[in-house]
């Protein structure tokens, strides 16, 4: 049951042929690129002079320069597992059922860094027959970085890329806003390696004659290509702002104050201008009453007292006018 599904799996493989990019650089050679932690395709295939015989025929899949490095092993019918270098350990896989038809494609799991650049081969042994060497390849593995981030100085008129994650060491550029202009960076990248195996790398650019600028990083593995790119804002009119608003809150604070003044100046003068009259008693006095005739007047007390202190007066300057 697995070996069909694994076969089934090998057809889908041939059928999407951009699932794992090949380079042929040469006739004996091929470049496979592979991404950290993901599964690649091995593919390899050989024409048979004489049919397939299993239980005599021996299927290396091993290390080109170091023969040390064994993927994986097929001998007498079967897979053996001894000689499998231990980095390989439960990662491989073949389809034993078509390796009669030629078929010694080979799957690789969970990709490391560590399996970068690494050169494999096939070597197919047949009783009574040379040994043959095939499908030499060359597997580069990489890593995607994170997202670049650009941070600016606005007073050194200098923006900062930076990136970290990835590998192998990337390139980056710098361009301005439409693309058509290519900076030059400030200083040299800088590349530090992290703990894991890859890489962080930083990249500065002046960005004075410009208001945009984008960053490039490109990887040259997986050939992606990430950007991020930064706008400076429109100059800010806020100190405008700040004088108009500030010029109308002291014309408010002027004109309240005003106000106030003329209220109490108001004031001041009223008291003045609208002085009360004396007593009531020398208001009685000075406004004499009058009645209709055959009317009695009506007077108030008040004004009975008004009216006795003067006939008292006079009687006393009559009296006193006698005696003289």
């Amino acid at each position: 049951m697995e070996t069909r599904l694994l076969s089934v799996f090998l057809n889908i493989f041939y059928c999407i042929s951009d699932v794992f990019p090949l380079l042929h650089v040469s006739s004996g050679n091929i470049i496979i690129n592979g991404t950290r932690g993901a599964r690649i395709l091995w593919r390899c295939h050989h024409t048979f002079s004489e049919p397939f015989q299993p239980e005599k025929s021996s299927i290396f899949w091993q290390g080109f320069k170091n023969s040390d490095i064994v993927l994986h092993f097929y001998k007498n019918g079967q897979e053996e597992f001894y000689h499998q270098h231990k980095s390989f350990h439960n990662r491989t896989t073949i389809f034993p059922d078509q390796l009669p038809l030629g078929n010694f494609s080979l799957i690789i799991e969970k990709l490391t860094l560590q399996d970068d650049q690494i050169t494999v081969q096939v070597i197919f042994m047949s009783e009574g027959k040379p040994t043959e060497k095939l499908c030499q390849t060359t597997l580069y593995v990489a890593a995607r970085f994170q997202e670049p981030k650009i941070k600016i100085n606005q007073a050194e008129d200098m923006a900062t890329c930076s990136t970290k994650g990835g590998y192998p060491k990337p390139d980056i550029k710098w361009r301005s806003g439409d693309g058509r202009t290519v900076l030059k960076p400030r200083v040299p990248p800088t590349v530090k390696p992290e703990e894991d195996g890859t890489y962080s790398v930083t990249s500065s650019a002046n960005i004075t004659r410009f208001n945009n600028v984008t960053c490039e990083v490109y990887n040259p593995t997986s050939k992606e290509i990430l950007r991020t790119s930064y706008q400076q804002p429109p100059a800010s009119n806020s100190p405008v702002a700040i004088v108009i608003i500030s010029i109308l809150i002291i014309i408010i604070i002027l004109a309240v104050v005003m106000i106030v003044v003329r209220r109490w100046r108001a004031d001041l003068l009223i008291p003045s201008a609208q002085r009360k009259e004396p007593t009531d008693g020398l208001l009685a006095e000075r406004e004499p009453s009058y009645a209709a005739p055959g009317q009695n007047a009506k007077v108030s007390p008040r004004g009975n007292q008004a009216a006795y202190r003067r006939s008292t007066s006079v009687t006393n300057d009559t009296t006193t006018a006698n005696h003289d």
